[in-house]
């Protein structure tokens, strides 16, 4: 068996591929390398610098691992989903694509049959969950990207730019082998408090709620103007909050 090395795992998986006619297959294929070429190229990855293998309805991508990962991520952050949304309005019905996303890093062996190794199981976990499929199915987004938990504490954590923390969000996974996997997937639209404890159940998606906005600010003013907000004057007419003082004007 040849020795495994390290390389960071890239998969990509066309929502709804099996229910399409081969023609429209042979269409959403090209469109669907067409993402990975620009994407790749967008994150300065060379061809040596990578391998990949076809799913039929997906990608399964190795990439060296003098690659930056921040790169590689900004870029399916950016250039993914623009290159997606490109294509999607030209493209008919039926021809339309999106995406599930996964990204992992580990220890991989290359055979005479193509990779091995559990960390390529690993990031197949993620990507066939139903915790996934659900974030895809709930954002208007053409594209989901989920990050495995070695990738999230090595890379999202630590805010590089381009790549923040606070939009990436838990979710668990149970596997087949029966341990509990911990995936992060973005969704710039909702704000998480990354102090937040706690881990998400298995099989379930953890969204966190936005907080109220913050309060209008105090203003002070002797006008009689109308408008919104907290104010303290001496006698005039508000929507909000009044407190009338007396004696000298502030």
């Amino acid at each position: 068996m040849a020795e495994p090395s390290n390389k960071t795992i890239l998969l990509m998986d066309v929502e709804k591929s099996g229910g399409r006619r081969d023609t429209e297959q042979a269409v959403v294929r090209h469109m669907l390398y067409a993402v990975l070429h620009e994407t790749l190229s967008a994150a300065s990855i060379e061809p040596t610098e990578y391998r990949s293998e076809d799913r039929g309805d997906g990608v399964f991508v190795l990439i060296d691992p003098s690659v930056p990962k921040p790169a590689l991520l900004r870029a399916l952050l950016t250039t993914a989903p623009e290159r997606l949304a490109s294509n999607n309005r030209l493209a008919s019905e039926a021809a339309q694509i999106r995406l599930r996303i996964v990204v992992h890093t580990g220890e991989v062996a290359l055979d005479d049959f193509g990779a091995v190794g559990g960390d390529v199981v690993h990031a197949f976990r993620l990507l066939d969950s139903t915790a996934l499929r659900e974030a895809l199915l709930t954002t208007p987004e053409p594209s989901v990207l989920c990050v495995s938990e070695a990738v999230y504490q090595g890379v999202v954590h630590h805010a590089h730019p381009g790549v923040r923390p606070e939009h990436f969000h838990p979710l668990a996974v149970d596997s087949k082998e029966g341990v509990t996997l911990t995936g992060w997937y973005h969704d710039s639209s909702v704000m998480r408090n990354i102090n937040a404890p706690g881990k998400p159940r298995p099989g379930s998606v953890r969204r966190d709620i936005p907080g109220p906005p913050p309060s209008a600010p105090t203003l002070h003013a002797n006008t009689g103007n109308f408008f919104f907000g907290t104010a303290h004057f001496g006698g005039d007419s508000v929507a909000g909050d009044k407190h009338v003082g007396r004696g000298t004007d502030r």
